[in-house]
C-alpha cells in the first residue's frame, strides 16, 4: 500500500441557489471554466422564512439546490467571484455562498504531481 499523501492548501465552496431555473448550471459552468474541476451537488429543502412570512409565503422558493466546489487556495478568489457573477447573486432572492478552509484532503494523486510539488517545494527552500 502506498503512503497516502495529503493535501492541505484547499478550500470548498458551498453554494445554495433555488432549485428552480438553471442558476446552478451556470454557477458549475463558470466553476469549471475558471479552473476548478471537483464538485457535487444535491437537492434540499430549507424551513423557516416561509413560516414567518405568513400569507406571502408563497413566493418564497423552498426547494435548493447545495452545491460544493472544490479548488485550491490559488484558484480561491477567481473561482469564487466568476462563480458569484454566474449566478446573478447581487440579486434579491438568488442564493447564497461561503469558503470553508479544508484541513487535510486524501485522494489519488500522480506520483509525477507528487514529484514535481517536492522539487518546487525544494526550489523555494533553496531561494
Amino acid at each position: 500500500m502506498n503512503k497516502i499523501v495529503y493535501l492541505t492548501d484547499a478550500s470548498i465552496i458551498v453554494c445554495v441557489v433555488p432549485n428552480s431555473g438553471d442558476r446552478a448550471e451556470k454557477m458549475l459552468l463558470a466553476a469549471r471554466e475558471a479552473g476548478a474541476n471537483a464538485s457535487y451537488g444535491f437537492n434540499a429543502r430549507g424551513y423557516g422564512a416561509r413560516e414567518r412570512l405568513g400569507a406571502l409565503s408563497v413566493a418564497v422558493e423552498t426547494e435548493k439546490h447545495v452545491f460544493n466546489v472544490l479548488v485550491s487556495s490559488e484558484q480561491l478568489e477567481i473561482v469564487f467571484e466568476a462563480m458569484y457573477r454566474a449566478g446573478g447573486l447581487d440579486q434579491p432572492g438568488a442564493g447564497w455562498m461561503y469558503v470553508t478552509p479544508v484541513e487535510k484532503l486524501a485522494t489519488f494523486v500522480p506520483e509525477a504531481f507528487v514529484q514535481r510539488a517536492r522539487e518546487l517545494a525544494a526550489a523555494r527552500e533553496d531561494s
